[in-house]
């Protein structure tokens, strides 16, 4: 099982999720985020969850995105309608720098776990499901913010895979990646529909509070500055003109 973050204990905080607002009558969640239900074209967010977990585990050690101190690495391996944005690996709170452009869904973890096999430790995909959910229903703290907006109801933004997946399907750093299937994950995620051109921050806070399981006082810490650009114009098609004799 693989968090996405690791810190000391903390004394124990209450669970808030703080409402605000935009503007009169429009929220943070109605403006930008969107509901755990909704697609990016024929994608749900529970596969969603699958690929940035694929994402992050694609590429070698000392790059992964969750390993990037600054967002030097934010670009790797980004492709299609949706941009990953990474946690970290709990070794300091991270904030991080990110270009990307207006044409972009942004996706990332608010926290979440991940059960897989792994050489020496067999599961069944009912085990690695359970590792998965074990601490996800003791969440003693999360707070996102957007833009200064607090997101409200953050539990309706847990999602879990209902199956198992290869989360190593491309991972060179590993030998034997397909030791590590099958694999679940469960956790809560947050869809940004796509934001305007300008400057954009995000902060993330959350911690379990599940003492004496594994892994059970996992904390999210990190901020994300993101310049959003506008998309490069199409380059205009070449005209085509029939050979004359």
């Amino acid at each position: 099982m693989r968090p996405l973050s690791r810190r000391n204990n903390r004394t124990s905080v209450v669970l808030a999720f703080l409402l605000a607002t935009l503007a009169p009558g429009a929220s943070a969640e109605q403006a930008t985020v969107a509901p755990s239900f909704e697609q990016v074209g024929a994608a749900t967010q529970a596969q969603l969850v699958e690929r940035w977990w694929q994402w992050a585990n694609r590429v070698p050690p000392g790059v992964r995105p969750y390993q990037d101190p600054s967002g030097a690495q934010c670009g790797l391996n980004q492709s299609g309608d949706v941009w990953f944005l990474a946690g970290t690996d709990g070794t300091a709170d991270i904030n991080r720098r990110c270009k990307l452009t207006s044409d972009k869904y942004v996706f990332f973890p608010v926290i979440a776990m991940l059960g897989s096999s792994r050489p020496g430790t067999t599961l069944t995909c009912a085990q690695a499901i359970a590792r998965a959910m074990a601490n996800n229903g003791h969440l003693a703290h999360a707070e996102v913010l957007i833009d200064g907006e607090a997101v409200p109801q953050l539990a309706s933004h847990r999602i879990g895979t209902p199956h198992c997946f290869d989360a190593y399907p491309v991972a060179p750093y590993l030998s034997g990646a397909k030791s590590y299937f099958p694999a679940a994950t469960d956790g809560y995620w947050l869809l940004l529909r796509p934001l305007p051109p300008g400057e954009h921050h995000v902060r993330v806070r959350a911690r379990y509070d599940n003492p004496g399981n594994e892994l059970g006082n996992l904390e999210q810490v990190f901020d994300y500055d993101l310049q959003v650009e506008l998309p490069a114009p199409a380059a205009p098609k070449p005209d085509h003109h029939p050979d004359y004799i």
